[in-house]
């Protein structure tokens, strides 16, 4: 894993979230342009999937009462083989979604390795990337298993807490890249970070992404965690307080579950309209 460098020249403070993905974009094009065309190949293979598997959907005519038996009856008919087959199959099953869970955190953790060497105002590339995450990817395993078993923890008081949590651990693999902190030191250190700008990081990373509707959140991800690791940690290390949220913040938090509220209401009242016409 790469060493700590000297810190880059302080910039000022932005908390507007739409210019912290700005400039993460204008940032990571910059710095590091194998990797953004990386990144570009994995929304695009990303989207690919996602529309292939809306138009099987699409295309499959059973119903959700003739799915749920053909899987039922697949699991009965897996269970009754000799259990020595189902042991096998279960090694490979495990092995297999063991590669799964590597190979994802090779291709997050390139991302986060640039979000953490162009936070120091360095050029990255995709080989120099890959072979870092690489030297360390049982660390950076680690701190991703200590931030899912913080969120799972405080997911177990009515949800909420983990949601605020995850937004509080979401540098912890920037900080392991960045400074070194492994395991439950990083994600601390990212939890201390972001205390006092929960709606500043949520927006600096979710703006961009209602914007483009979810398509390209690789390309995004390097760049606002650079921006925001940077001067979130300059803020703290020089002790002082972070300033307050921008309105676009707290707009990217409230519209999405305001939408959410009225599509609940509609269906209620359709679901209603429906019932009350049944009757007559």
């Amino acid at each position: 894993m790469a060493k700590t460098h000297p810190k880059a020249q302080r910039e000022p403070y932005e908390n507007n979230p739409f210019y912290i993905g700005l400039n993460g974009l204008k940032l990571f094009f910059a710095n590091a342009q194998s990797v953004a065309i990386y990144a570009i190949v994995l929304c695009s293979v990303a989207f690919i999937a996602n529309t292939a598997s809306n138009i099987a959907d699409i295309v499959d005519t059973r119903s959700q009462a003739q799915i749920e038996r053909q899987d039922q009856q697949a699991w009965n008919d897996f269970f009754s083989q000799d259990p020595g087959r189902i042991a096998v199959a279960g090694v490979i099953i495990a092995s297999a979604l063991f590669i799964v869970v590597l190979v994802t955190l090779v291709l997050n953790g390139i991302l986060e390795y640039t979000g953490a060497r162009l936070a120091h105002g360095e050029k990255v590339g995709l080989k120099q990337a890959f072979k870092e995450v690489m030297k360390d990817l049982a660390g950076y395993l680690w701190v991703n298993i200590v931030v899912m078993i913080k969120v799972i923890l405080w997911s177990l008081l009515l949800i909420v807490p983990g949601i605020i949590m995850a937004v509080r651990y979401k540098l912890a693999g920037t900080v392991f890249f960045a400074e070194g902190k492994r395991g439950n030191a990083a994600v601390k250190r990212s939890a201390e970070l972001t205390k006092g700008a929960w709606f500043t990081t949520l927006a600096g990373y979710s703006l961009w992404n209602l914007m483009t509707f979810g398509m390209i959140p690789q390309l995004l991800a390097p760049g606002s965690s650079a921006v925001l690791y940077r001067q979130l940690r300059d803020v703290t290390d020089a002790g002082q307080q972070k300033p307050s949220a921008h309105w676009l913040s707290w707009l990217t938090f409230f519209v999405p579950i305001a939408l959410v509220l009225m599509l609940l209401s509609l269906f209620v009242l359709l679901f209603v309209a429906i019932a009350a016409t049944s009757r007559l």
